[in-house]
């Protein structure tokens, strides 16, 4: 098998079948997890036949929607579903518990499957996540990243099958920035947090590393980071159930349990008899005590000094004068030339120092100067011009990214907001008059949507500005 060689090449397990792989993996074991971010790197063809083997399917979905699980391991699990073409209903449990990962580049185009496949799927179940439940602020999680894959136009598109009444659908528009919460979901989604934050402070924390205990801060988006601040300060009085946390409740217990056996069975039996007593007719040995050994210093031995005459007396050490010690012969000056110093600056062919003859004289003796640097400093080095805010935004749509028209135009809308249509408009035209954007031509998918928006009456005005501005230079100018 193909995906069990591309598991087991960074050597996290010896796995003899893809079975014994998938038993390691339902049980989360790290070196399982680890491979399975491996097959991120691996073919289409190689993800669907690990998608595809046995009960893989169902091992596979639990680890795409278990928040514990490393995000690469995640990714992983995700992309070979979709790449096995998974169905209904369980691609919206998918969408629910993995929506969040649309937002990762390493999905690529399944981002864009999952959305379109999974959200109407999820809005289709009863149950959680239409009831205000943590399930209902999960799917409101994903349609938040989803935003994001596909743009926020086709987010409303798809919401607009949902009930009315729909709690994962009102939690969604909520986290857009589309709609405000109705009143009564407000105060269900306020009950709802309190009472998971008062479960989670009250748990133990054994409970709390089996993941018994209900998870906090919960899966939900931004928009609910109000509301989860206030469930934390009504439940800050609520203590955990352990003894290691309250060791008060532990002492009040034993003292409690002790009382109760003492009047069941009454006063407790002596069980330490009386002391030995020494033997009358056995001598005594004694005991040893230890002295520090006193040592008995000893003076030091006088240093006699050296007199001027006995340095004198000693032979001095024979000099051997060679022909770099011997003294330089006196030239006649050159009138108009400068007397060279010995100190001057001389290198040989490799461009190194030749250093001074005289420098082991013993009667003057000397450090060489170093040699410093020029005082003259370097021109500045030019640096390159900043980019523009619509730069990036730009490449995208050259990429054909699906969001990438969205996002300028927002970008477009924020910069008109605060200066003023007119300085977008020279903004973006000065953007696009640069060299790297004059042979370029526009995908089909971005010039459709571009058009859409141009002739759209739903869009703000500095949507269709900047719209109108792209297609006259991209279109009309090439055209």
């Amino acid at each position: 098998m193909a995906i069990l060689a591309t598991l087991r090449q960074d050597r996290a397990g010896d796995w003899k079948s893809l079975d014994d792989y998938l038993r390691e993996l339902r049980h989360r074991e790290a070196g399982a997890l680890a491979a399975l971010a491996n097959s991120l790197s691996a073919s289409p063809a190689e993800q669907r036949e690990l998608a595809e083997h046995g009960e893989a399917g169902a091992v596979l979905l639990e680890v795409a929607c278990d928040l514990r699980v490393p995000k690469s391991s995640r990714l992983a699990a995700t992309r070979c579903l979709l790449e096995a073409g998974i169905e209904p209903p369980f691609v919206a449990h998918l969408f629910i518990g993995a929506g969040d990962l649309v937002t990762d580049p390493r999905l690529g185009s399944a981002a864009r499957r999952l959305v379109e496949s999974g959200l109407p799927a999820a809005l289709q179940l009863e149950g959680d996540p239409a009831q205000i439940t943590l399930a209902a602020g999960a799917f409101a999680r994903a349609v938040h990243a989803a935003a994001s894959a596909v743009g926020q136009v086709r987010v409303q598109e798809l919401l607009s099958g949902a009930h009315e009444l729909h709690a994962g659908a009102a939690a969604a528009r909520f986290a857009l920035g589309i709609a405000e919460l109705p009143q009564g979901h407000k105060v269900g989604w306020k009950r709802l947090l309190e009472q998971t934050c008062a479960g989670h402070r009250r748990a133990p924390a054994a409970a709390k590393r089996m993941g018994l205990a209900p998870s906090w801060p919960p899966n939900l988006p931004d928009a609910f980071a109000p509301m989860i601040r206030e469930a934390e300060q009504e439940t800050s009085a609520i203590e955990p159930k352990d003894a290691a946390a309250s060791p008060s409740a532990l002492k009040r217990s034993t003292s409690s349990t002790q009382a109760g056996k003492t009047q069941a069975k009454g006063p407790a039996a002596r069980t330490l008899g009386p002391p030995i007593r020494r033997s009358p007719f056995r001598k005594p040995i004694g005991a040893v005590v230890e002295v520090p050994a006193a040592t008995v210093p000893k003076p030091m031995e006088p240093v006699p000094a050296r007199s001027p005459a006995a340095a004198a007396a000693e032979p001095r050490r024979p000099k051997i004068q060679t022909k770099d010690d011997a003294p330089p012969r006196r030239t006649l000056p050159i009138p108009g030339l400068p007397g060279r110093e010995p100190d001057d600056l001389r290198f040989d062919a490799r461009g190194k120092r030749i250093p001074r003859n005289d420098r082991w004289d013993d009667d003057d003796f000397d450090w060489q100067g170093p040699v410093l640097p020029s005082s003259e400093l370097r021109p500045p080095s030019r640096a390159r011009p900043a980019s523009s805010a619509f730069a990036s935004r730009l490449q995208s749509i050259f990429e054909d990214r699906p969001e990438a028209v969205d996002r300028l135009c927002a970008a477009a809308e924020a910069r008109a907001a605060v200066r003023g249509e007119e300085a977008l408009i020279r903004e973006l035209s000065a953007e696009m008059s640069g060299k790297s954007w004059r042979d370029k031509r526009l995908p089909a998918e971005q010039l459709r949507r571009l058009q859409s928006i141009a002739q759209g009456p739903t869009h703000p005005s500095s949507w269709r500005s900047a719209a109108r501005l792209l297609l006259d230079f991209f279109v009309s100018a090439t055209g």
